[in-house]
């Protein structure tokens, strides 16, 4: 085998370095597990007998339909790909509950480890008929949970390709990642090209097939009979309506504006360098707040993944101390005391656990961003006549009284006393609020300008 090129090799930056250059979309956990799902399944239905290699999140579900794949006959072979321990050896086959176990089905492969690979998940599919590589990297923003390897927490960039050039030099690069243990098959060791010839060009009526198979499941038809109306989702869905469109629409075209204002202006040569540095700054700042505002879509489109495996109800000490503890590192940083208090025999509330993780991350972040220096914050309990609450209290500059009851409209951003202002896309409490409305429960802000903000979250006991 040829030595890896670095020891902090990502595929999702080679990608980036093809021609033609892939340009990445970004998309949920949830929805990627879909892709690849499709993609394995139209190789079922299509009879198409190929190789496989994939590195996924090591969840049960993420494996099924690569099994049904190899139960029909159909795979020449599936590698599964899996990073090396410190110690150099194979990682084991069998993990904790809910993770998955290959049972030999699955052929092992351990790369080398690499911290940037570790974030990257891949689903690469080698056909005389069809070849095609999707490839996700975990994005994570710097205040938000480690990974977990189960992609939930995260945002993802996705490329995709059915270039046989880019997918050899994909493959080759695996290839020389690959750590020799005991299990490894020997065929993988080989730089020598496939035993067949990957297709130049994809058959259009197989395209065609495929393209009608990832549309599927986003039609919420069966694709033979066309009932009268579209079953109604899960009681619990965050939806968002026109209440919601109206203001986004006006959130993105105003930075537009600003930007193809600033470009016009930096195109005479007649402001002098100051002049157009101030520009320069003002498309620097739309650009960021651009990009925080498709983060803060992303997080609302992910928001109902995972809902139907998720359990309905959760206990407040699985999740707080949790919580808290992500958010302490930052908290030291600031010098703001940051605690909670939960006292013991709470009942589990009526809430899915990754949606209260959302709201506690939400209203602490921002009380972090608003409590200075020598603050503090604290996370309490009780019980009360109508449920559980949940109450974050901080000693931050406060909120206006006039702006208390706009504070959970999209894209709304009260009065900022703090300098520098701090910049926010003002969807954290817009979440906040439609998760807890969905729960069955409210929320009550109650704050004064230099005293602080205490945010009341009240849950129903859960029933389960």
């Amino acid at each position: 085998m040829n030595p890896p090129t670095t020891s902090e090799l990502s595929l999702y930056q080679l990608t980036q370095t093809t021609d033609p250059h892939l340009a990445p979309l970004t998309i949920s956990a949830t929805t990627f597990r879909e892709w690849v799902d499709t993609a394995i399944q139209f190789l079922i239905d299509q009879e198409i007998q190929g190789t496989v290699w994939v590195k996924l999140p090591p969840h049960s579900r993420w494996w099924t339909t690569l099994e049904t794949y190899y139960q029909e006959g159909l795979s020449e072979q599936i590698y599964r790909c899996t990073m090396s321990r410190s110690s150099g050896t194979a990682p084991s086959r069998h993990s904790s509950h809910g993770s998955y176990s290959s049972r030999d089905n699955l052929t092992p492969i351990v790369l080398e480890t690499s911290s940037q690979l570790r974030r990257e998940h891949f689903c690469l599919i080698l056909s005389p008929q069809l070849c095609s590589l999707i490839l996700a990297q975990e994005q994570i923003p710097a205040e938000e949970d480690p990974p977990s390897g189960l992609l939930e927490p995260t945002v993802l960039k996705v490329v995709y390709s059915f270039n046989p050039t880019v997918i050899q030099k994909v493959l080759t690069e695996i290839k020389h990642l690959i750590t020799i243990t005991d299990t490894t098959p020997v065929e993988v060791l080989s730089d020598s090209v496939l035993a067949f010839p990957l297709p130049t060009q994809i058959d259009a009526k197989l395209l065609t097939q495929l393209w009608h198979q990832f549309l599927l499941p986003g039609l919420s038809v069966n694709p033979h009979t066309f009932p009268e109306t579209i079953p109604p989702v899960s009681q619990k869905s965050f939806n968002l309506g026109e209440e919601f469109l109206k203001p986004l629409t006006r959130e993105l075209s105003t930075p537009l504006t600003n930007m193809k204002t600033a470009l016009r202006l930096l195109e005479s040569k007649q402001h002098k360098r100051d002049i157009r540095q101030r520009y320069i700054d003002l498309l620097k700042g739309e650009c960021d707040r651009q990009n925080t505002l498709l983060i803060g879509l992303q997080e609302l489109l992910q928001l109902n993944q995972s809902l139907e495996e998720a359990e309905p109800s959760v206990h407040l000490e699985e999740v707080v101390p949790g919580i808290v503890s992500t958010y302490q590192a930052i908290a030291e940083e600031k010098g703001i005391m940051l605690g909670y208090t939960i006292p013991p025999g709470f009942p589990a509330i009526a809430c899915p656990n990754i949606w209260l993780r959302r709201i506690l991350q939400n209203i602490i972040h921002n009380s972090l961003k608003f409590t200075p220096q020598g603050g503090r914050i604290n996370v309490q309990t009780a019980l009360k006549s109508e449920g559980v609450e949940i109450s974050i209290s901080d000693t931050g500059v406060g909120i206006d009284s006039s702006d208390l009851p706009k504070l959970f409209d999209s894209f709304y951003r009260g009065r900022n006393t703090l300098n520098p202002p701090v910049e926010g896309v003002g969807l954290g409490l817009t979440i906040v609020h439609h998760l807890i409305e969905q729960c069955g429960g409210k929320i009550e802000i109650v704050s004064q300008i230099g005293k602080g903000t205490i945010v009341k979250a009240i849950f129903q006991e859960s029933s389960d």
